[in-house]
């Protein structure tokens, strides 16, 4: 098994995650939110790369109980339900419905991935579950981090570096250079992860924007076992 690492949707190509398990990370706060929306009992989530086909996908199924949720340059879309903010998405909103989600560079990751033998939804929250469950397969992996403005995020790279690790170590994958790097990244800052986020050019706009609570949120490692895929263009949690 080989771990590669994409840093950013600007280097996705096809060719990069064909014929391979990939696990897409948005730290903040994409993958983070779908997690934690799973978590507390959305039955699916929907990405969408642009606004207008957030809002056409909402009015063909608006009736079956779906919400609106994402964000531009961090903030909420007029007319959306929801942001992209974890502590939205409580079990007492989200419970029993359909999210259909839209963000600056998250959704673009996932819907960029197509053509991978399987994606799934990675963040701090799930690490360990999405690493364990990709080393079990055994496949070629390919981690694709979405970044920010096209460009490599720290926090995106730690938890790539963390699955990196893990597969590494416990299933003697074989580490491309950068997901090598990443992974003695990831090992620098394992017991503080916020310090290594000083230096992140997105953490500190999110926190001008008062979201230190949901940085903190999102690096919580590992409080949910949760492997969720993205199925002909859904987010599920696939029944056992």
């Amino acid at each position: 098994m080989r771990v590669e690492i994409i840093g950013s949707p600007a280097e996705l190509q096809p060719k990069k995650v064909v014929g391979k398990n990939v696990a897409v990370i948005d730290v903040l706060r994409a993958t983070t939110v779908i997690v934690t929306a799973l978590q507390n009992g959305t039955t699916a989530v929907i990405p969408k790369e642009h606004v207008e086909d957030a809002r056409q996908c909402y009015n063909t199924i608006k009736n079956t109980g779906a919400l609106l949720g994402g964000e531009r340059n961090a903030v909420k879309i007029e007319g959306f339900h929801l942001a992209n903010s974890p502590f939205e998405y409580t079990r007492e909103v989200v419970e029993g419905k359909t999210i259909i989600l839209t963000t600056s560079n998250g959704t673009r990751a996932l819907i960029g991935s197509r053509g991978a033998n399987n994606i799934t939804i990675a963040s701090f929250l799930n690490a360990t579950a999405v690493a364990n469950w990709l080393g079990n397969e055994g496949e070629n992996v390919a981690i694709v981090c979405a970044g920010s403005a096209e460009s490599y995020t720290l926090e995106d790279a730690l938890c790539a570096g963390m699955i990196a690790h893990i597969l590494s170590e416990r299933f003697k994958a074989s580490l491309s250079d950068f997901a090598f790097t990443l992974k003695y990244l990831y090992i620098g800052f394992e017991g503080d992860l916020m310090a290594g986020l000083a230096n992140c050019n997105h953490a500190q706009l999110l926190i001008s924007k008062g979201f230190l609570a949901d940085i903190n949120y999102c690096l919580q490692k590992d409080v949910t076992d949760l492997v969720p895929k993205l199925l002909e263009g859904i987010i599920i949690v696939p029944k056992p």
